[in-house]
């Protein structure tokens, strides 16, 4: 019997629903007498009043990899330090370093021409994310960020590297290991390539599968029988040397991870592209431009940038971008002032704008922004430009760029207007 009665009610209420979306006087109709037919404009690129590039600051944020490689002059360094180790030792055979690969993109060869290690010179550091940049809480030697003063290069004598399908085994030389035990600072090591192309590593986040791992025999005493150990890294972390400037490029399209390169573009929403496309339809406007407008639905819109792949890296990945609503009233664009980025990110506002997502072989990529587009011509949000920002910046080395003629594609739907 209730199973009777809470059917019936679906049905009226699915009935409802019907009426109510059929209306002759309904808004945005869906079909039938009296409805309007969503109409299609664009916004060409003379209509985009400014365009540029700029660098962002680098965000601390947990991941479960560490990238490592080297793309457009920009190297990406990989720290370990391994702590919990023996007070004391008077034997060290077998010490070997294992890491698992993730990903890798144009990084075929691993061994010990295209792997460097080094030692970090006596900094003891404490960042355990795969990403971090200009800590803080290390005083790294030059007094601002990691650089290449901040570890020597091991000999190659003293390391080798082997790989077998995605995991890498680095044997050490056992003097390395006495070092970090008899040494007041452990600083750990640094791994990293200056061949094109790059790895992904699983970090500590991961899981116990894919951790670094440090293993090694030992004695303690001459009386002991040499103790197999095993330690996870408690510090692992991405890294890379940046002079913290953040420059700006006028009149060009891209997008880049590490350092990560933003977007920040405006253009013009001209009322009379949709009452044009209106009256066109053969519809008159009998309401205000400013009531019209606020009664349009925009049913999509879509910025469109043009890639042609040529400055696409590596053409194999895919690229996801945020949009967001610029909320600062001025940018920096002073092309000499490189202390602040042109937009910080209390500048931009999502709204929980979902991402758009593309490969990089595609010619167009299309991004969803039509809620910004509803927002700019029902008034509710003032037009101050917006930005593109990959969801993914600081992991990867991903790199795009757009020609100078982006458009935006608007379907939309007019208010019902009454014949």
């Amino acid at each position: 019997m209730n199973i009777g009665i809470r059917t019936v009610g679906i049905i009226i209420i699915i009935s409802l629903i019907v009426i109510s979306c059929t209306q002759k006087d309904n808004l945005v109709g869906t079909g039938g007498s009296g409805e309007q037919t969503p109409l299609n404009i664009t916004i060409d690129h003379n209509f985009f009043t400014d365009m540029y590039s700029y660098e962002d600051s680098c965000a601390y944020s947990n991941s479960n990899t560490m990238v490592l490689g080297k793309y457009n002059e920009e190297t990406s360094y990989s720290l370990l330090r391994f702590t919990t180790l023996p007070d004391t030792s008077v034997e060290i055979t077998s010490v070997n370093i294992s890491l698992e690969i993730k990903n890798r993109n144009n990084f075929d060869i691993v061994d010990n021409t295209t792997l460097k290690l080094a030692k970090i010179n006596d900094i003891e550091w404490f960042e355990n994310a795969t990403w971090w940049i200009s800590s803080d809480s290390t005083d790294w030697n030059n007094g601002e960020h990691f650089s290449e003063t901040d570890y020597t290069n091991l000999l190659p004598e003293e390391y080798e590297i082997e790989c077998e399908e995605d995991s890498i085994n680095i044997i050490l030389n056992t003097n390395i290991l006495e070092d970090w035990i008899n040494e007041d600072v452990n600083s750990g090591l640094v791994i990293y390539s200056d061949t094109g192309g790059f790895m992904e590593i699983y970090a500590s986040e991961y899981s116990s599968d894919g951790n670094p791992i440090l293993s090694f025999e030992y004695r303690e005493t001459e009386e002991d029988t040499l103790i197999t150990k095993t330690i996870e890294t408690c510090y692992d972390c991405m890294i890379y040397e940046t002079d913290n400037d953040y420059e700006k490029w006028e009149n060009e399209l891209k997008i880049s991870n590490i350092q990560p390169v933003n977007i920040f573009t405006k253009f013009e929403v001209p009322d009379s592209l949709f009452t044009n496309a209106v009256i066109q339809n053969g519809h008159t406007i009998e309401d205000s431009t400013a009531l019209f407008l606020q009664r349009i639905t925009i049913n999509r819109a879509e910025l469109v940038l043009n890639n042609d792949g040529v400055n696409s890296y590596p053409i194999s990945g895919s690229i996801y971008l945020n949009p967001y609503f610029v909320t600062a009233d001025t940018i920096n664009t002073d092309p000499a002032n490189l202390e602040i980025p042109l937009l910080s990110y209390e500048d931009i506002n999502d709204l929980y704008i979902s991402s758009s997502t593309d490969t990089l072989q595609s010619e167009k990529i299309h991004i969803d922004i039509t809620k910004i587009i509803q927002y700019y011509i029902s008034g509710e949000y003032e037009n101050k430009g917006i930005v593109l920002r990959s969801l993914n910046v600081n992991d990867n080395f991903i790199h795009t760029e757009f020609d100078l003629e982006p458009e935006i594609q608007i379907i939309f739907t007019p208010p019902y207007i009454e014949e």
